[in-house]
């Protein structure tokens, strides 16, 4: 059981939300609490020691000190109660704040080992648990140490009551860990059906359309009953080992109570001591009562923290498969020139690129065209470092991508998606995420063409954006989506199919606004419309993971079947 505990508090303090000085004063102010508490029974002895013994003055200072002792007793647990609210404070925010800057730096595998509902249950429910894991291992070592002393004390008194106080009290935390690891193997089975509840729950709200269009409700609510029934089953398990916890494993102390009292009332009637030493046996073994409930509910909340403990490890701890490492150059004036040299990538086992080169120049636009999975995307990808190359080179300004810094390279290479997100906020704090200064706000979305409905808007810059801005059209979201891009100052601008779902007058502005951002930017634009290919300075086809074709597009109209295809 030992190991067990171990395990868990070392994965607790590997999590790094933690600071020195709170951990000090919440053990301190912990033991300290569990001490004088130790010496409350004693008190109380002397004071019947010496009220039987008719010794008035003594029996007047005892009852002062027991005063004292219990006086000193609350204001250390209001420390720790001080100390506690502090630590877990700090706790709690420090592990958000790894998890929210985990989640911003995750490759595109994480959503499919750590689900959505399993991230936000974490996020927001299991952290605010995990925070008291110091509290509670601090507790349950000084409840140890003061059930140790009580023992100490009454073997003092009788070596055999001390024996036999010993001896039950590792019997009952035995039986206590046996009881505590079944009943923490069927909590994790219930959590399990309980992120699929979550999951299931999730899908329905983002599938509404599709339920409502092919009735799916009746097969849906089957999924939800088989959950619901697994859960039933593991909850009532659980529950059994938990009556064990709570009611039958703390009787081996509540009887072997009744033979301690038997022992020491024989013991006074037979002159060996007096009333006063039963009132400190009594006092000390109902102080390791306390102490083991107290322990034992120390240690049932760490059995019940340790998975949701396991979780956010899991999530601070996951390694990004397909992430790089950046480099040491932090050369910031790039021109924007791309190039692909004989570059080749395989995606688990699958030739996606086999050698590709094709060179862009700065200051112009390029359209990539191909058919659905034909490679399009993974140009992108490399381009944005989420892969690395197995074979060839990347260069940015003839400098490997791999080897710039972070911040050199996430400056100056931004993407504009097809289904850009917008926080719900207002437009001026969502461009405020990017660059704060309202001005260079005013700049960018003059630029992209979406300052004068901005303006128009009762509220302006600070109308509220709700549910990824359903609030106003797409051409407008995707315009306000530009204009963010705008402002992070790239260099290199890679739009992802941006104008498939706009209507024609918004693609017609979008098309104006890209031949003005290709006079002082390098523009990538993966594409299936005709009439952007017309106005690209060139043309990349790529078929099947190959470069099959490039050139403007009244060349390769001329002289290649894959465009001429497309065309079609």
């Amino acid at each position: 059981m030992i190991k067990r505990y171990y395990k868990l508090v070392k994965k607790y303090f590997s999590l790094g939300a933690n600071n020195k000085a709170l951990l000090f004063h919440l053990f301190l102010s912990a033991f300290l609490r569990s001490v004088v508490f130790l010496a409350i029974p004693f008190m109380a002895s002397l004071i019947v020691k010496y009220v039987t013994a008719g010794d008035l003055r003594m029996s007047l200072v005892s009852v002062f000190f027991f005063l004292s002792v219990s006086v000193t007793y609350v204001l250390c647990h209001h420390y720790n109660y001080v100390a506690y609210c502090n630590n877990s404070i700090f706790v709690h925010n420090k592990l958000q704040e790894l998890i929210m800057n985990k989640v911003t730096h995750y490759d595109e595998n994480f959503t499919k080992n750590i689900s959505v509902a399993y991230l936000i249950n974490t996020a927001f429910n299991d952290v605010g648990n995990v925070q008291q894991i110091a509290d509670e291992t601090f507790d349950a070592i000084t409840e140890l140490i003061g059930m140790f002393i009580a023992v100490i004390v009454l073997s003092s008194v009788s070596i055999y009551i001390g024996l036999i106080t010993f001896i039950l009290s590792i019997i009952t935390i035995s039986v206590l860990g046996r009881n505590m690891r079944k009943r923490d193997f069927y909590l994790e089975k219930q959590r399990i059906e309980q992120d699929n509840v979550a999951g299931l729950m999730g899908q329905v709200l983002d599938g509404s359309k599709e339920i409502k269009s092919f009735n799916m409700k009746e097969d849906l609510d089957k999924y939800l009953e088989g959950y619901k029934s697994a859960r039933k089953k593991n909850y009532f398990k659980k529950r059994f080992y938990d009556n064990n916890i709570f009611v039958t494993v703390p009787s081996i102390l509540g009887f072997g109570k009744l033979f301690v009292y038997g022992i020491m009332i024989y013991l006074i009637l037979q002159g060996y001591y007096e009333v006063a030493t039963l009132v400190l046996v009594i006092g000390y073994y109902e102080n390791i009562e306390t102490k083991y409930e107290n322990f034992y509910y120390c240690l049932d909340e760490l059995s019940s923290n340790s998975i949701r403990v396991d979780r956010v490890y899991n999530i601070l701890n996951y390694k990004n498969k397909n992430m790089l490492e950046f480099g040491e150059n932090d050369n910031d004036f790039i021109k924007g020139k791309i190039e692909f040299k004989n570059v080749s990538f395989n995606y688990e086992k699958v030739d996606v690129m086999k050698n590709v080169s094709f060179k862009v120049k700065p200051n112009s636009f390029t359209a990539i065209v191909g058919k659905s999975g034909s490679g399009k995307s993974t140009i992108f990808r490399l381009l944005l470092r989420l892969y690395k190359v197995d074979k060839g080179s990347i260069l940015l300004d003839d400098e490997s991508i791999y080897d710039y810094t972070k911040e050199i390279y996430s400056s100056n290479v931004s993407i504009v998606t097809q289904k850009p997100f917008i926080f719900d906020m207002s437009i001026r704090e969502n461009l405020n995420l990017v660059d704060a200064n309202h001005n260079n706000q005013i700049e960018a979305c003059k630029r992209a063409g979406i300052h004068d409905y901005i303006m128009s808007l009762k509220d302006g810059y600070n109308t509220k954006l709700v549910r990824d801005a359903e609030n106003i059209s797409s051409g407008q979201k995707q315009l306000i989506a530009l204009a963010r891009t705008l402002l992070s100052k790239s260099e290199v601008l890679l739009f992802d199919e941006v104008t498939s779902s706009l209507d024609m007058n918004t693609s017609k502005q979008v098309m104006e606004i890209l031949k003005d951002l290709k006079n002082d930017h390098t523009i990538l634009m993966i594409t299936h419309k005709p009439t952007l290919m017309k106005v690209a300075d060139e043309i990349i086809v790529i078929d099947h993971g190959k470069l099959v074709g490039k050139g403007k597009h009244e060349e390769l109209m001329k002289n290649n079947k894959y465009y001429q295809l497309l065309q079609k």
